[in-house]
């Protein structure tokens, strides 16, 4: 197989290393045995959500020292481990202080690897920590549900209590005229002297703040993060705001303050796919986002001009160069691409994370103007003939952020005709038909029933009804008539007959697993097929007769991207979690060819003539088997 083009450009130039096979929750800067290091610190995660829990304990959890200059494992201390880290100096020996969803942060000793007694105290969650040295020596502060904010030191494990009558989220320590001061997320930001060990003041924010961050300096400027995403950068001695960021389209994940090597302060502002860099004195973005190995990603200050991040989904850690000015530029998209589709005429058309339907040209991958845009996420797109030109409809929305209820619809590149299909605040299916030659588009979304709608006027023809919510649909024809396969979560699989709106009975019916998807109508023989998935496993079912077979049944790499091609002989692509992507023959069950991707693939679609279209994070890839 060859690739005849992709929108990625060269690698990003500010990505100085990359270290592979790194799970962090949480990443610092420190100093060990004179040499600059990166520590890491893991928490343990329920096996449930883990996309592969076959190659490591989900139940472990650890702290790891890496060198700053080769990337190598320096240390690593085994059953210690959480989201929480900060690191100190102790009688002249590194310190880190990590803390999981527990009430004890433990201090590890980065020169031996050991783990030494633990900071007791609070009665409940343990939610922030920061480092500090006060007149008597190191010390940690540490917030907690239990509406108190202790001091420890270090040095000695004197302890203090400072009771404040409010439920805590998060704490840095800034230094004002002199003196460290702990700025303290609440229902506000409350400012305590922590050597007089009282409340001083407060920031007048305007939302309630998740995390804080400092700059390297320690000087009294500080920046907070609220729980809707917007950033405001505060100088604490003063009192007065200095910068200000609105929410972007993603959920904000983490947040830290940088300095470039001229001197200039950014915030960087991590998400599900990428970090934002923001400029504190001109209060715009500085640069183009981070993207790479940045899932989700925790990050930190590495030094004059330098980020730091650690993804837990991406298993990587990676050193990045800011604030240089050195240009990155690339065709892909947006945002992440979450569903494709190939249009009639010779476009591919993705649909992305923030909302936007970009279209490229099929022949060489030129990034055209977009079909369209959308309030929230695309989690579906499709193109059709309509008429002479062509109907683009997608359906997206987010159950937990910004709801949609429509179905989107633009016809010949025109203005956005949306439709309300009432799925709950979410189209999650838009799969189009063809029923005695009227145009239909089925939707699904967070309900139970299916909707049948016009493609050209909008009107409700009908429903699909059903006790669980829909998780897969498929179209095709069955003893000539136009049909809908269409799988639910905990079940049943329904056949439903279009042309009659009514459903079929077929040997698949019951045969069905939870959770197992319909994700395409297939013709191998006399009778149709299903193809479905299941975690790992990817099963084609015969309707007719209800026999069942399974592609790379021995592979348990979960799938992450499954399309499939019915025109002239039917092939298969699949996707999965370890970057691989398979090309199978579908009648033989002989796999073709296999490629590997910088990242799980996020999207297939098959173009006309066989080519495989691919979505890998921003960038598209239209791949060519070999003759």
């Amino acid at each position: 197989m060859r690739i005849v083009w992709t929108t990625g450009s060269d690698a990003d130039p500010r990505l100085s290393r990359v270290v592979q096979g790194v799970r962090g929750d949480a990443v610092v800067s420190a100093v060990v045995g004179g040499k600059p290091v990166y520590v890491t610190a893991t928490d343990a995660h329920y096996d449930g959500d883990c996309a592969r829990p076959h190659l490591h304990d989900c139940a472990a959890k650890m702290v790891q020292v890496w060198d700053a200059a080769t990337g190598e494992p320096v240390r690593t201390a085994h059953d210690v481990g959480g989201t929480h880290l900060v690191t100190t100096s102790v009688e002249g020996r590194p310190v880190a202080v990590v803390c999981d969803w527990s009430d004890t942060p433990k201090p590890i000793d980065l020169e031996s690897g050991a783990v030494l007694d633990g900071i007791a105290g609070h009665r409940g969650v343990v939610v922030g920590l920061a480092t500090t040295v006060l007149d008597d020596g190191p010390a940690v502060v540490s917030v907690a549900w239990d509406e108190t904010l202790r001091v420890t030191h270090l040095a000695d494990g004197e302890v203090r209590v400072l009771a404040s009558g409010e439920r805590f989220n998060d704490v840095s320590v800034v230094t004002v005229r002199g003196r460290p001061v702990a700025a303290v997320a609440g229902d506000g930001v409350g400012l305590w002297d922590l050597e007089r060990g009282e409340r001083i003041g407060s920031l007048p924010v305007a939302s309630k703040i998740r995390k804080i961050a400092t700059w390297p300096d320690g000087n009294g400027v500080l920046a907070t993060l609220s729980w809707d995403g917007e950033v405001e950068v505060w100088d604490a001695a003063s009192r007065t705001r200095l910068s200000r960021r609105m929410p972007g389209p993603q959920p904000a994940h983490d947040i830290a303050g940088v300095v470039t090597g001229d001197g200039r302060r950014l915030v960087a502002l991590s998400d599900q796919e990428a970090v934002h860099l923001w400029d504190v004195d001109a209060g715009r973005p500085a640069e183009r986002p981070l993207v790479g190995p940045t899932s989700w990603c925790a990050l930190t200050d590495g030094g004059p001009g330098v980020v730091v991040t650690v993804s837990h989904a991406d298993e990587a850690l990676a050193v990045w160069r800011v604030g240089t000015g050195t240009r990155h530029d690339d065709a892909g998209h947006s945002s992440t691409v979450r569903c494709l589709t190939v249009a009639p005429g010779g476009h591919v058309l993705a649909g992305g994370t923030d909302g936007v339907v970009g279209s490229w040209r099929l022949e060489d991958g030129a990034r055209e103007a977009a079909a369209g845009a959308m309030p929230a996420q695309v989690h579906a797109v499709a193109a059709v003939p309509a008429g002479d030109g062509v109907a683009v409809v997608a359906g997206g929305g987010d159950l937990h952020g910004v709801t949609d209820d429509a179905l989107h619809r633009w016809f010949d590149g025109g203005p956005d005709r949306p439709v309300a299909v009432d799925h709950r605040g979410e189209v999650r299916l838009v799969v189009p038909a063809v029923v005695d030659g009227r145009s239909i588009v089925l939707t699904a979304g967070c309900g139970t029933t299916l909707h049948i709608t016009d493609l050209v006027t909008g009107e409700r023809l009908g429903d699909i009804p059903g006790r669980h919510q829909p998780d897969g649909i498929a179209v095709g024809e069955l003893g000539g008539r136009p049909v809908a396969a269409v799988s639910r979560a905990f079940g049943p699989f329904q056949l439903w007959d279009l042309r009659e709106g009514a459903p079929i009975v077929t040997p698949v019916t019951e045969a069905m697993r939870p959770a197992e998807r319909v994700r395409a109508f297939v013709r191998l023989g006399e009778e149709p097929a299903i193809v479905t998935s299941r975690g790992h496993a990817v099963r084609v079912m015969d309707l007719g007769t209800g026999a069942a077979w399974h592609l790379a049944p021995d592979d348990i790499e979960h799938v992450t991207a499954l399309a499939v091609h019915g025109g002239g002989r039917p092939l298969a692509a699949v996707a999965r979690t370890d970057r691989s992507v398979t090309l199978f023959d579908l009648p033989t069950r002989a796999p073709l060819g296999v490629f590997t991707l910088p990242y799980p693939a996020t999207a297939l679609a098959w173009a006309p003539d066989g080519d495989l279209i691919v979505g890998c994070r921003r960038d598209l890839l239209r791949v060519r088997r070999a003759e």
